[in-house]
C-alpha cells in the first residue's frame, strides 16, 4: 500500500487552566487565529488508544521523567471512520517528533488484537518502524482516551493552540470504534488543557493572549491521568 507517512517536529508546551479561562481563550483565540472547521461549539471528539510493553516501560519512563522517550497509539476522530491514524511520538525536552501512518479500520481492528502483521502490507518507513517495535516490545493495548478538542491554527511555523477538556478514559475496554464503551472521567474535578505547538518561534500578539492568565508550564499527561488503576494497584 502507498506511502501515507505525515511527519511533524515542533515545540509542545502545556497549561492547565479552569474552565473560565478556556471560555475566555476560545473567544480570544478565534478572533486572532483560524478556528478548526470541526470546532463548532464544544469542539471535535479525539479517541486515542496506546500501546505499552508487558513491562510497561513507557509509563515509567514518563513517571520517571526521562526526556527522551515514545508513545505508539492509534487515533481516531469519528466512530465510523474507515481508517485510523497510527501515530509515534518521541519527546526530546520541549521538543516533539509525530510521525502518523493511516491504516485501514480493520487493521487497526487487528493491531488491538496484537496481530501486528497486518503493518508489512504498507509501503511507508513509518509503518514498519512501529511494526518492529510492536512486535519485539510485543506491545499490547493499556488505556483507551477520549476527549473533546477546539483548535486554532497559524500556518506559518506550523502554529497550533489546542484547549482540550471532558477526558475520560477506560482501561480495560479496547473498543476503538465501540460507542458503547462506558469511559470514565480521569478527574474528580473539571479539567481543562491549553497546548502550545509551534516550529521555531510563535508571534508575540498570541502570547500576549496568554500573558494576563500567569500561566505556569506543566507537564500534564493525558495518558498518565487515564492509566489511573495500574498506577494505583501496581505501579
Amino acid at each position: 500500500m502507498a506511502d501515507k507517512t505525515l511527519r511533524v517536529s515542533r515545540v509542545e508546551l502545556k497549561h492547565q487552566i479552569n474552565y473560565f479561562q478556556y471560555l475566555s481563550l476560545s473567544h480570544k483565540l478565534a478572533n486572532v487565529l483560524v478556528a478548526d472547521k470541526h470546532n463548532g461549539v464544544m469542539g471535535y471528539t479525539i479517541r486515542s488508544l496506546y500501546f505499552d510493553d508487558f513491562a510497561d516501560s513507557d509509563f515509567y519512563e514518563k513517571l520517571a521523567g526521562i526526556e527522551n522517550r515514545k508513545k505508539i497509539r492509534l487515533r481516531v476522530y469519528s466512530l465510523n471512520a474507515k481508517q485510523a491514524k497510527l501515530e509515534i511520538k518521541r519527546k526530546f525536552g520541549d521538543s516533539q517528533e509525530k510521525k502518523t501512518v493511516l491504516i485501514d479500520k480493520a487493521d487497526a481492528e487487528e493491531l488491538i488484537k496484537q496481530n501486528y502483521e497486518v503493518l508489512r502490507k504498507y509501503d511507508s518507513e513509518t509503518a514498519q518502524s512501529i511494526y518492529l517495535i510492536m512486535k519485539l516490545n510485543r506491545l499490547r493495548p493499556v488505556v483507551l482516551i477520549e476527549y473533546r478538542r477546539k483548535a486554532f491554527i497559524h500556518q506559518m511555523n506550523n502554529i497550533r493552540v489546542t484547549l482540550d477538556n471532558d477526558i475520560r478514559s477506560n482501561e480495560i475496554d479496547f473498543g476503538l470504534f465501540d460507542e458503547k464503551v462506558i469511559m470514565i472521567p480521569t478527574d474528580d474535578y473539571d479539567t481543562n488543557i491549553l497546548e502550545v505547538k509551534y516550529n521555531n518561534f510563535i508571534f508575540k500578539y498570541i502570547t500576549d493572549i496568554f500573558s494576563p492568565l500567569d500561566l505556569e508550564r506543566q507537564s500534564y499527561s493525558k495518558y498518565m491521568v487515564s492509566r489511573r488503576i495500574f498506577e494505583r494497584y501496581m505501579g
